[in-house]
């Protein structure tokens, strides 16, 4: 999950539209990483909503004045007064940035949900271990930990014949032969 952040003191942005605003400066992550390529969804997104429109993400991207390497450069920008706002991953801006920076929610239906697959590979080294690592990350526990820093509920798959994302178009796959045992894919929203 994404949300805006603007620095925690200013009068700058208050809401998303704002974003589009003349003369705002943005910070983004590059489209060469998710968090770029997450923010652009948004604003695709954005265009589509009857709240903002066409245009909309002409005019944020109109006011973009640096691409960052990664979010937490997006966050340092914003938390330094150099730039008016940013869109960084909501798991990001932890209780220490609170007094820098604050966030404006992106609405769900908005927002782009990054996954996180977990599943032990057939031909793990550690079995033992590889398993007891997911376990641990699926049990209670496991999920107040994720669920502290701002991680979503975790959803469990149990698919054959998975295939990876690389391996070519259609839905992301893990490995594993029909022929076999289903593989577990518990995928961490945020």
């Amino acid at each position: 999950r994404l949300s805006v952040i603007a620095p925690a003191f200013g009068v700058g942005i208050s809401t998303l539209a704002d974003l589009a605003t003349p003369d705002v400066k943005i910070v983004l992550a590059h489209a060469s990483v998710p968090a770029g390529r997450y923010a652009l969804q948004i604003l695709a997104l954005m265009d589509e909503s009857s709240a903002y429109g066409p245009g909309f993400s002409a005019a944020v991207l109109d006011n973009i004045v640096s691409y960052e390497t990664n979010v937490r450069q997006v966050l340092a920008k914003v938390a330094l007064g150099e730039a008016d706002a940013g869109i960084v991953y909501h798991t990001d801006v932890s209780a220490a940035h609170t007094e820098q920076v604050r966030m404006i929610p992106i609405p769900d239906d908005l927002n782009v949900i990054a996954i996180y697959p977990i599943a032990v590979l057939e031909d793990a080294r550690n079995l033992p271990a590889a398993d007891a690592f997911v376990a641990f990350v699926l049990s209670a526990e496991g999920q107040a930990i994720l669920q502290r820093h701002g991680f979503g509920a975790v959803l469990v798959h149990v698919r054959h014949n998975y295939r990876h994302p690389l391996a070519g178009e259609g839905p992301a796959h893990l490995c594993a032969d029909s022929s076999g045992p289903p593989v577990m894919i518990a995928t961490f929203p945020f």
